[in-house]
């Protein structure tokens, strides 16, 4: 007996709910068909049943999941002395079918014994946005957030091995960034930069300018008197030991940078702050 059916029409190409419902068995009455939908996940919250696929017989209890795919022919019923209830989403979209790929479940069908209570939660939470759905509410956003949790529990709690391609655009401005961020307190140069991502003056000089808008020494400088405004504010450390600390060995340079850089000397800086504390 169904006390919860929504169906939806398919809107995007990445993820859809296609439908959620909410069944108590009634003994001898059960489902015998080949499936049409892409894909359709259920979860047993209470009572008993049995799954037949492939010609296997799988025997369900509460917390136990089974998954629906396209093309499969399949048998599934309430026991007689304790019939089960489950709920259901059917699923589809092309990258919400391929997170789905990186679970198990879409190689053994079944969950059986495992703690499946976060994926509870979450398809009844999803049925309950879908009933109360309305063209002047925003659950459709809520239920987008709660497909692709979905998804990715199935691959935290169930995962299988795969491999995915990284589409990080530019790796070596990032690489750059990452060592003047690690390293800038060490006295580094440009050439220290350069030679750690293996790449020409010029072209480092071509990525920060295309991508920060900045040169190279610039963002280097920027960091530096960033960390030292921090130390002159939350500290009392001499300035001379500050310079040192983000890699001037002249403290007379860093003086002349901070200075320029903020418009305000390095003890006026500090000044300021204990002023205003």
């Amino acid at each position: 007996m169904q006390i919860l059916w929504k169906k939806f029409q398919k809107k995007l190409v990445d993820a859809n709910l296609a439908e959620c419902g909410i069944e108590i068995g009634i003994p001898n009455v059960g489902y015998d068909y080949t499936v049409l939908q892409q894909s359709v996940l259920h979860i047993v919250t209470d009572g008993e049943g049995v799954f037949k696929y492939n010609n296997e017989i799988y025997h369900l209890k509460k917390g136990d999941i089974f998954l629906l795919e396209r093309g499969m022919s399949v048998k599934y019923m309430p026991s007689f002395s304790n019939p089960w209830t489950y709920y259901w989403v059917g699923i589809n979209g092309k990258q919400l079918l391929n997170y789905l790929m990186r679970s198990y479940i879409v190689d053994t069908h079944v969950i059986i014994g495992k703690d499946t209570q976060d994926i509870k939660v979450i398809i009844q939470k999803l049925c309950k946005l879908a009933k109360d759905i309305q063209s002047t509410n925003s659950n459709d956003i809520l239920i987008m957030q709660y497909l692709y949790k979905l998804v990715y529990t199935f691959q935290d709690k169930f995962p299988k091995t795969f491999t995915v391609p990284l589409d990080i655009v530019n790796e070596d401005i990032q690489h750059a960034i990452e060592f003047i961020n690690t390293h800038y307190q060490n006295g580094i140069t440009i050439t220290d930069v350069t030679n750690s991502v293996n790449m020409s003056r010029s072209y480092l000089y071509k990525l920060f300018k295309k991508h920060l808008n900045c040169s190279p020494k610039s963002y280097l400088t920027y960091i530096r008197m960033y960390h030292a405004s921090q130390l002159l504010i939350n500290s009392n450390l001499l300035v001379s030991e500050i310079s040192q600390r983000v890699g001037y060995s002249d403290p007379l340079l860093f003086s002349k940078n901070f200075t320029k850089h903020f418009e305000i000397s390095a003890s006026a800086y500090r000044f300021h702050f204990q002023q205003n504390k």
